[in-house]
Formats: structure tokens, C-alpha cells, sequence
């Protein structure tokens, strides 16, 4: 398996890896906000934001592993659709 430089890496795939580090920092950020009850609806924002990290990670994993592009398109379907719930209810 050869390890591809970054620079090497097509301008679609390093979009998708900086959105995910954008996004990653902001469910971060937001769920400490939530934690200490600073942002009471902070989970209305960072779970969406988790899906997202998901599909991200399911773009980046395609060429390498499917069963975990797999495995994280699913999870994101799946929180998703918890995030409606919450949502919602």
C-alpha cells in the first residue's frame, strides 16, 4: 500500500478531508458548549454536524476500504435520522 502525498491527492479529496476537520472541531466545540450549558440547542446543530464528519469519511474511505465507507455512510443515515428526532420532538 503506498502512501499518497498530500499534495498528490485529487483537489475533490482534500475539500472533503478540510470540511471534516472544519466539521470534527465544530461538534467539538459545540458539545462542550452543550456540556456546560452554555448552548442548550447546541445538539440541534452538532449532530447534523456529525452526520456530516460521517460522509466525509465515507467519500475518503471509498477507494480504500469499502465495507467502512460502508460501515459510515450507514452511521450517518442513522444519526441523521436521530437528529430529526431530537429535533423534532
Amino acid at each position: 500500500m503506498s502512501k499518497t502525498k498530500w499534495k498528490d491527492t485529487p483537489l475533490l479529496h482534500k475539500v472533503v478531508t478540510i470540511i471534516s476537520i472544519i466539521a470534527s472541531l465544530s461538534v467539538m466545540v459545540l458539545a462542550v458548549l452543550q456540556i456546560f450549558e452554555i448552548w442548550e440547542q447546541a445538539i440541534n446543530v452538532y449532530m447534523p454536524l456529525m452526520g456530516v464528519v460521517m460522509l466525509c469519511q465515507g467519500y475518503v474511505q471509498w477507494s480504500n476500504s469499502r465495507k467502512v465507507a460502508y460501515f459510515s455512510i450507514g452511521t450517518a443515515v442513522f444519526i441523521f435520522i436521530c437528529a430529526m428526532i431530537v429535533f423534532l420532538f
